[in-house]
């Protein structure tokens, strides 16, 4: 008979998460300081598991099984960030929304600019760079019908210190309107400073990006939860659909 494991997904706090850049992944230490409530942890070795799929029988059994097939667990699957368990199909389709607010995420600690109808509900919090060329497009497109929008952009400079240095200028603009049009349309509106920036939201904004695991921008994170890498083939429909 199979031995029974327990799988645990294992949280990070996002504020408390400075050490965490993009790309690095929890050591050993980290994790055992993670999972002492579960008791002295003898030793941890990384399995080769890249994604995990629940199965669910007519009989009302639960599986936990790899992509490949390889590795099929039976236990308790614990969703630490929103402290539930997750053990039917409803579940597993709802674990792939991930709302920044119940994960803990203060916008306020982000580098974010708001863009559209603020007379409308917020649709999406969308991670871009200036330099992303399909951010650009995803840029020209909503700029037609600002008005149908109303979004977050959080700036992530995933290209390094050229990004890096837009996304300060962007971020500590003293007019927000102005580092808006500079984003949408690589102008130069922007020339006066906030007298105190706090440019650090800078990378908490990667952070936050690499928790999700965004591959890359735009990584839409819908009001709901529902995340996706790159531009919807229909972004209005996508914004709407169940």
């Amino acid at each position: 008979m199979m031995k029974k494991l327990s799988i645990l997904s294992v949280s990070l706090s996002v504020l408390l998460s400075s050490q965490i850049y993009a790309g690095q992944q929890l050591s050993q230490s980290e994790i055992k300081q993670s999972l002492s409530q579960k008791g002295d942890i003898e030793g941890i070795q990384e399995l080769p598991v890249k994604e995990l799929m629940l199965v669910k029988t007519k009989a009302g059994e639960t599986y936990f099984i790899s992509k490949n097939g390889r590795f099929v667990f039976q236990g308790t699957l614990i969703d630490t960030w929103f402290r539930k368990t997750i053990d039917d199909l409803s579940e597993a389709r709802t674990a792939h929304r991930v709302p920044l607010e119940k994960m803990g995420v203060n916008k306020d600690d982000l580098a974010i600019l708001t863009f559209g109808n603020k007379d409308i509900p917020k649709q999406a919090s969308i991670f871009v760079d200036p330099n992303c060329g399909v951010c650009t497009a995803l840029f020209k497109m909503v700029s037609q019908s600002p008005e149908k929008y109303h979004f977050d952009f959080i700036l992530a400079p995933i290209f390094g210190e050229r990004s890096k240095t837009t996304i300060s200028k962007l971020h500590c603009a003293a007019d927000e309107n102005k580092a808006v049009m500079d984003l949408l349309h690589k102008t130069s509106l922007v020339t006066e400073m906030k007298p105190q920036c706090d440019t650090s939201k800078i990378n908490n904004s990667l952070i936050v990006m690499n928790l999700l695991e965004g591959k890359g921008t735009p990584f839409f994170v819908r009001a709901d939860g529902l995340t996706l890498n790159g531009i919807p083939s229909d972004l209005d429909n996508w914004l709407e659909m169940e």
